[in-house]
Order: structure tokens, then sequence, then C-alpha cells
């Protein structure tokens, strides 16, 4: 998966929102150009609690021929819920959110266990390649690192295999 931070959005007569990147994306894995070869469907719950329905594009690498979605950086890998509403509950901000206290206290876990992480890929990309990153990043900022250098754990089998 790669994230983008510029793209726009555009909706349909049906409501569905297309996702227009505005950036060239290069694979995770060995830097190649990708290429578009489809699109995909992608659900997520924006900050009023409303579910929409997003489409974002599949892209191959030339090079190791991996595929890869290209997700805004509104999203979160593998979360329902918008970056917004996931960065309000891991700052305590949660009381103007529309989840009910059990999808908190999931969002609360995720973070608490992968922060650490987080965190280390964060120091470890500062070390290995300078990256220069706020004193206090938020979640998505993190989120896009890790996920951009090819470093987000994946929790499906199929992903595991080579």
């Amino acid at each position: 998966m790669v994230i983008i931070i510029k793209y726009r959005e555009e909706v349909n007569e049906e409501g569905v929102i297309y996702i227009i990147s505005e950036e060239d994306s290069v694979c995770p894995v060995c830097v190649g150009v990708l290429a578009v070869i489809g699109i995909r469907k992608r659900g997520r719950i924006n900050s009023a609690g409303d579910k929409e329905g997003l489409v974002i594009r599949r892209l191959r690498c030339k090079t190791c021929r991996k595929i890869h979605h290209e997700l805004p950086d509104c999203l979160i890998p593998y979360k329902r819920h918008c970056a917004e509403t996931v960065e309000k509950v891991v700052s305590g901000g949660v009381e103007d959110i529309c989840c009910d206290f059990r999808i908190e206290a999931r969002i609360k876990a995720w973070w608490a266990a992968f922060r650490v992480y987080f965190e280390n890929i964060r120091a470890s990309l500062r070390i290995k390649y300078g990256a220069v990153f706020p004193p206090d990043p938020k979640p998505r900022e993190i989120v896009r690192a890790v996920a951009n250098s090819n470093l987000w754990v994946h929790t499906r089998t199929a992903a595991m295999r080579t």
C-alpha cells in the first residue's frame, strides 16, 4: 500500500467518492515506477459517523511486479474509521466523535499495541535516511511513514506469502 497526501475527492451522482491522486507514487518495496491496473472499492466511516464509499486505485510496480493500493491519508490501513476519528480517540478528544465506547476501546488498544513499533520505525527512518518528523506528529503522519517504507504489519495470510 502507498499513502498519498496530495489528492482530491470527486463525488459521482450515486454518492461514491473517487480519490484522484495529484502525486506520483513510487513502489515502497523497490522504489520502482507504479502503473495503474484498476480500481477497488473501499469503505470508511467519517467523523460524523456516516458510511461512505470510496474508489481507490490499484497499482503494480513495473520492476518487482508487486500490487499496491493507493490510500489517501484520511484513511488508516485496515481500519474502517477515518484518520480524524482515530486521531481524536488517541489524543483523548473523544467528546465530539460519533462512535461508541467499544470502538474507542478498540482504537485505543490498537494504538497502544503498535505505538512503540511505529515510534521505533520513525527513529529508524530518521537515523537511516535523515527523515525529519515534527516533534509531536499526528498518528496519520506516523502511519504514512510506516506504510510508505513497506513496514506495515499485515494481518492477512495472503500478505505473508512471498
